[in-house]
C-alpha cells in the first residue's frame, strides 16, 4: 500500500510506518587518520669530549669482563648509559651505543693500518698524525677506507681504543705479529661452546650400527624402556677450549712485547723526535742540531723536549742546553 493511498483510507490509522534502517558498521573517521610515527630519538653531538667520555666507559666495562667477544653484553651497555648520562646529562640509547662502537672500532682499524704506512714519511708532532703529500693521502685513502678523517687530525683516545679493540681486531697483514690477535678465534667462541653444550639425544636411524659397540651402550631391557645414552662431547668442546687457550696465550705475548718496546725506545723514537728539532729551525749544521743528537739518545730527554708546546720554545731550549754544556 502507498502512502498516499494509506491517507485516503479510513483506516489510515493502521497504516504500517515504514522501519528505519540504523547506519551500522560506520565508524566515525578520525581528524587525523594516519599513523602516529615513534618519536624520533635525538641525535647525540660526537664531539672531543662526549667521545672521550664514552671511550672511558667502554673500558671500565672491558676490565669488568662484560665483553665477551666482540661487543659488551647487556649489562655492559646498560652500565654505560648509565655512566654517560650522569657524567654528561645525556641521555643514550642501546642502538646509539653499540653503533658508536662499531665506528670507533672501525676507526681503530683504519688507523692501525695507516699506521703500517709510516716508514719513511713524515710525522706532525702538533696533528699528531703523517705529514705527507696530498698524492700520498689519495693513495692511502684509496687502500684504506675511512682513513682519509686522519689526514687532519691523528686518532683520538688511542689508548682507551686499544684497550677495547686490539685483541679483537686483525688489520689484513700477511705475517704474524705480537700486535695482532685473530679475531675470529674470539669471535667463534662463543658459538662454539654453545653448540658443544646443546646436543640432544638423535633417534636410532641417525646412528651407525657399529656405534653402539664402540661407546658401550647396552640393549634396551625387558621393559621396553631405552636407557639415557651417554653424549659425546670431545669434538667442538676440546676445539673451543684450545681456541681460548691459544687467545690468552697471544693476548699475553701481545702485552709483554708492548711493554718491552715501551720501556725500550720510550713514546717518542729518535726519528720522530729529530724530525721536529729540523721542524723547530735547528738545520743540520746547527749548534741546537748538534745537542739534539746527543741529548736525544736518551728517552728522558726526548719524551721531555716533546712535551714543550711551540717551536719557539723548543729551540730556544735546545739553545740554552748547548750554552750550558759548550759555552761555560
Amino acid at each position: 500500500m502507498s502512502p498516499a493511498t494509506c491517507r485516503s483510507s479510513p483506516n489510515a490509522g493502521s497504516c504500517p510506518t515504514p522501519l528505519e534502517i540504523p547506519d551500522i558498521g560506520r565508524c566515525p573517521t578520525p581528524a587525523n587518520s594516519r599513523p602516529q610515527r615513534p618519536p624520533k630519538i635525538p641525535k647525540i653531538d660526537w664531539n672531543s669530549e662526549n667521545t672521550r667520555v664514552l671511550c672511558m666507559l667502554f673500558v671500565e666495562q672491558v676490565g669488568k669482563g662484560n665483553r665477551p667477544n666482540t661487543h659488551l653484553n647487556a649489562l655492559g651497555y646498560t652500565e654505560v648509559e648509565k655512566g654517560f648520562k650522569e657524567r654528561t646529562g645525556i641521555v643514550a640509547t642501546k642502538v646509539q651505543i653499540k653503533n658508536k662502537w662499531d665506528k670507533l672500532k672501525e676507526d681503530f682499524k683504519a688507523w692501525k693500518k695507516l699506521m703500517l704506512r709510516q716508514t719513511g714519511t713524515g710525522w706532525d708532532p702538533i696533528k699528531k698524525t703523517i705529514a705527507m703529500d696530498d698524492e700520498w693521502w689519495k693513495k692511502a685513502r684509496a687502500d684504506i677506507p675511512g682513513c682519509g678523517k686522519f689526514k687532519k687530525k691523528g686518532l683520538e683516545n688511542e689508548d682507551d681504543l686499544a684497550k677495547c679493540f686490539a685483541d679483537i681486531t686483525t688489520i689484513g697483514i700477511a705475517h704474524w705479529s705480537p700486535h695482532v690477535v685473530n679475531v675470529e678465534a674470539t669471535e667463534n667462541v662463543d658459538e662454539t661452546q654453545d653448540e658443544a653444550t646443546n646436543f640432544e639425544p638423535q633417534d636410532d636411524d641417525s646412528i651407525p650400527g657399529t656405534q653402539e659397540e664402540d661407546i658401550g651402550i647396552c640393549p634396551p631391557p625387558a621393559s621396553g624402556k631405552r636407557l639415557a645414552r651417554p653424549i659425546e662431547r670431545s669434538g667442538k668442546k676440546v676445539k673451543s677450549e684450545n681456541a681460548l687457550l691459544i687467545q690468552e696465550a697471544v693476548t699475553s705475548m701481545a702485552s709483554l712485547a708492548n711493554e718491552y718496546v715501551s720501556k725500550r725506545h720510550g713514546k717518542y723514537s729518535i726519528d720522530e723526535v729529530m724530525e721536529v728539532v729540523i721542524a723547530c729551525g735547528a738545520g743540520y749544521d746547527s749548534n741546537e742540531h748538534y745537542i739534539a743528537s746527543e741529548l736525544f739518545v736518551k728517552k728522558e730527554q726526548r719524551e721531555m723536549f716533546m712535551t714543550l708546546p711551540t717551536n719557539e720554545i723548543r729551540f730556544n731550549w735546545l739553545r740554552r742546553k748547548y750554552n750550558d754544556k759548550y759555552e761555560k
